[in-house]
């Protein structure tokens, strides 16, 4: 075990390595603006990357946020997983020929917060905050509650998000398009972290 550990740590910097030996230096030999133009990068495909939209209704387009969502351990228990997830939801605006749009500005949209039991076919309601701009950090949130799960009904909101978070993540960890790190390495080299 400790050698599978040893050679993976191996493998980590020499990738490291190799990607700093042969970063793209386009400031003309100035390693601050290598930096900066590679950090203003990483923060766009960043940007791009955080929300997937993953379901749309009449009403709203549904993004799932991949930064802030996952698996968790279900609250009191060891071995039993549950999805975390935050989604951003837009609202449809009328455009000039009465036909529904998505607003591209994001001026106004809803984030909430869900817990997902896909073994079980449940949800649990969290938060949901209304933003114009950007959000606070002061969200007053419920507590989990073991009575708390809901079971879905046909075409709510609930439904559609249940439906398209579990689609993304699978009904169980590591079934999903989503992985998360441990699941790859366990996927690759064999490791489980536990």
């Amino acid at each position: 075990m400790k050698k599978k550990i040893v050679i993976l740590l191996t493998f980590i910097v020499m990738l490291c390595s190799f990607s700093v030996v042969f970063a793209n230096d386009s400031g003309n030999g100035d390693p601050k603006s290598a930096q900066a133009n590679s950090e203003e990068q990483d923060n766009q495909e960043d940007k791009e990357l955080r929300f997937i939209k993953f379901a749309e209704d009449e009403s709203f387009v549904y993004l799932l946020d991949r930064k802030d969502s996952g698996w968790i351990r279900k609250p009191y228990t060891a071995d039993t997983y549950v999805i975390d997830a935050w989604i951003k939801m837009i609202p449809y605006k009328f455009d000039a020929t009465d036909a529904y749009i998505a607003s591209d500005e994001y001026d106004n949209y809803y984030l909430e917060h869900y817990l997902i039991d896909p073994a079980n076919k449940r949800i649990q309601f969290l938060c949901e905050v209304e933003v114009s701009g950007r959000p606070e950090n002061n969200i007053k949130q419920r507590k989990y509650a073991p009575n708390g799960w809901e079971g879905l009904v046909p075409e709510s909101v609930e439904d559609t998000i249940y439906h398209g978070v579990v689609k993304e993540y699978g009904k169980k960890k590591g079934d999903g398009t989503i992985k998360q790190f441990t699941d790859m390495l366990e996927d690759v080299f064999h490791i489980s972290i536990t």
